[in-house]
C-alpha cells in the first residue's frame, strides 16, 4: 500500500490518468477482421472519446474483440469521471469477460497484446481512482510486461510505443527511495526514454500520431515547465473539436495550468452548453470555482464549489473544495461562514489527491491564512497580473516570519511570470537565504525557477546547479512534484 501511495498516486494527477483513459485507439488496421473496427465501432470511439458514453453503447458487441475493447474503455471513463462506486462490481465482472475474450483469440497481430495492456491501463487507473492502490500497481505492472514484450516481438509496430513512453515517464519519475520496489516489479525506464517514445509515434503520419501529440503537449505542461508552448499545442487541437468534452477540459486544465485563467473560463462557458447526450462532467464546476476564486469573484466562486460539493459521487477534491469553499469567505470578510466552512472541511473528504493532502496541511494550520498575501498568490496563479501587482505594491506589515518569506516568494513568482527577470531573480535568491532551516516548499521552488531562468538565458552551468540543488530539499510538501520537475530539467543536459 504505500508503495503505490508515494508512487502511483503522487505520480498520475487527475489530468494525467484521466487522460491517459480516454485517449485511445481509433481505427485500427490489423491481420484479420476480428481486429478490426467495423464502421459502428468507429462512429462508437468517436463518441466515446467526446464523452457521449451512452450514445456509443447500442453501437457495440462484447463478442468482438475491438467492440469489447472500447465498450471497456467507456465504462472506464464513467468510473473514473463519477468516483461512483456502485458501479464497480458490474465493472469487475465486465472486465474479467472481456479479457478473457481477447485472450481467447489466436492471433499474431501485434494489436492483440496491446488490447490487453491497454486493457490493464485501464483497470489500473479505475482501481487509482476508487482507493485500490495496490491492485492499481499490479495492473500497471501487468501492462507494462505485456507491452514491453509486445514491443520485442513487434518493434515496429508504432502504437506500442505510445503506451509504453507513458508508462516509461511514469516509472522514471518515482522517487529514488522507491526505485529498488519499482526493479523488484520487473518494471524499469526513464522520463527520457518514455518522451523519445511518444515522441517517435507523435512525429509519424499514423492514426494515432495526434493522439500522441496530444499526450506530448501535456507532458510539456506538466513535467517540462514549456507550458506556453503546450498551450499553444494543444489550441490547434481544441479549435478542431471544440464539441469535444473531453478535449475542451483538457484544453481548459492547460490553460489554469498555465496562469490563462480568464481564457479557460471562456472555455468553460462554452463546455457547459455541450449537455444532450454528454456525460455529466462535474469536475468542471469544481475548475469553475478555482478560476473565480483567482480572480476575486467570491460569491461566483462559492456557487460553482458548492454545485461540485452537491453533485459529486466521490470523495477525491471534496476535501479542497470546501477549503477552497473557506477561502471565498474568508477573502470576503465573511468570518461566520469561514469558521464554519473551515471546520467542514476538516471533517471532509479523504486526503488521497495532491489538492486534497495540500488542503488537510492548510487546515491544520494553527492561523488562518494572510488574506493579503493569499490575494496575490491567487490572482498571480490565475494571471490576473494587474490587480496582483496593485496588491503587491502595496505598503503591508507582516509579523510571522513564514510570512514575510512567503511575500518575498510571491513577489517573485509574479515578477517572473510578468517578465521582470532581474528583479525575479533577486528575490528568489532572497527567499533562499532566508528560508534556511525550515521545510517551507518556497526555496526548493525557487531553485526550481532560478534552474528554468538560468536555462533560458543559456548558462548551464548555473541551471544545473539549481535544479540540483532543488534535489537536496527534504520533506517540504511537493518534494515528489518539484524533483521531477528538476529531474526532467537535469536529463535534457544528458548526453
Amino acid at each position: 500500500m504505500a508503495l503505490n501511495k508515494h508512487i502511483l498516486l503522487k505520480k498520475v494527477s487527475f489530468n494525467a490518468y484521466l487522460f491517459l483513459c480516454f485517449i485511445l485507439p481509433g481505427t485500427l488496421l490489423a491481420n484479420g477482421t476480428d481486429w478490426e473496427f467495423n464502421k459502428e465501432e468507429k462512429q462508437a470511439y468517436n463518441y466515446i472519446i467526446s464523452l457521449k458514453l451512452d450514445k456509443a453503447t447500442p453501437l457495440l458487441n462484447d463478442k468482438r474483440p475491438a467492440s469489447a475493447y472500447l465498450k471497456n474503455l467507456s465504462e472506464s471513463i464513467r468510473l473514473i469521471i463519477t468516483e461512483d462506486h456502485s458501479l464497480f462490481e458490474n465493472y469487475e465482472d465486465s472486465f474479467d469477460d472481456r479479457l478473457d475474450l481477447i485472450e481467447s483469440l489466436q492471433s499474431d497481430s501485434g494489436f492483440k497484446n496491446f488490447y490487453l495492456a491497454e486493457l490493464y491501463l485501464q483497470r489500473a487507473f479505475v482501481n487509482l481512482k476508487m482507493g485500490y492502490e495496490w491492485t492499481a500497481a499490479w495492473d500497471f505492472r501487468r501492462a507494462y510486461k505485456l507491452i514491453d514484450t509486445n514491443t520485442d516481438k513487434h518493434p515496429d509496430f508504432l502504437p506500442n510505443y505510445k503506451s509504453l513512453g507513458l508508462l516509461h515517464v511514469m516509472i522514471g519519475s518515482v522517487p529514488e527511495r522507491h526505485q529498488w520496489l519499482i526493479g523488484l516489479m520487473g518494471m524499469q525506464g526513464t522520463v527520457k526514454q518514455g518522451l523519445t517514445e511518444i515522441e517517435k509515434i507523435s512525429n509519424s503520419d499514423h492514426f494515432f500520431s495526434v493522439e500522441a501529440q496530444a499526450i506530448s503537449f501535456l507532458l510539456q505542461a506538466y513535467l517540462l515547465n514549456q507550458g506556453d508552448k503546450a498551450v499553444k499545442n494543444f489550441s490547434n487541437i481544441y479549435s478542431n473539436n471544440q464539441n469535444n468534452l473531453l478535449f475542451g477540459y483538457l484544453y481548459m486544465s492547460l490553460l489554469i495550468k498555465n496562469g490563462q485563467g480568464q481564457k479557460a473560463l471562456n472555455t468553460f462557458h462554452h463546455l457547459k452548453k455541450l449537455k444532450e447526450g454528454y456525460l455529466e462532467f462535474n469536475f468542471l464546476n469544481y475548475l469553475a470555482g478555482e478560476i473565480y476564486l483567482q480572480k476575486g469573484e467570491y460569491e461566483l466562486a462559492e456557487t460553482y464549489y458548492l454545485e461540485f460539493i452537491k453533485h459529486t459521487k466521490g470523495r477525491n477534491f471534496a476535501k479542497d473544495a470546501q477549503y477552497k469553499l473557506f477561502l471565498a469567505y474568508w477573502l470576503s470578510d465573511n468570518t461566520n461562514k469561514a469558521t464554519l466552512a473551515h471546520l467542514k472541511a476538516q471533517q471532509t473528504g479523504q486526503t488521497k489527491v495532491e489538492a486534497d493532502k495540500h488542503a488537510e496541511r492548510s487546515l491544520s494550520q494553527p492561523q488562518f491564512p494572510n488574506k493579503t498575501i493569499m490575494k496575490i498568490r491567487l490572482l498571480t496563479d490565475g494571471g490576473f497580473y494587474s490587480e496582483a501587482k496593485l496588491l503587491a505594491a502595496k505598503d503591508h506589515t507582516f509579523f510571522s516570519r513564514k510570512d514575510k518569506i512567503e511575500f518575498t516568494y510571491r513577489k517573485a513568482r509574479l515578477l517572473h511570470k510578468t517578465g521582470d527577470i532581474e528583479d525575479a531573480i533577486k528575490l528568489y535568491t532572497s527567499t533562499i537565504n532566508e528560508t534556511s532551516g525550515e521545510n517551507w516548499y518556497y526555496a526548493p521552488n525557487s531553485c526550481l525557477q532560478l534552474g528554468y531562468i538560468y536555462h533560458q538565458l543559456g548558462d548551464t552551468p548555473l541551471a544545473k546547479y539549481y535544479f540540483n540543488e532543488v534535489l537536496g530539499y527534504k520533506h517540504h510538501e511537493y518534494k515528489t512534484s518539484l524533483d521531477n520537475k528538476a529531474k526532467a530539467a537535469l536529463a535534457n543536459y544528458e548526453q
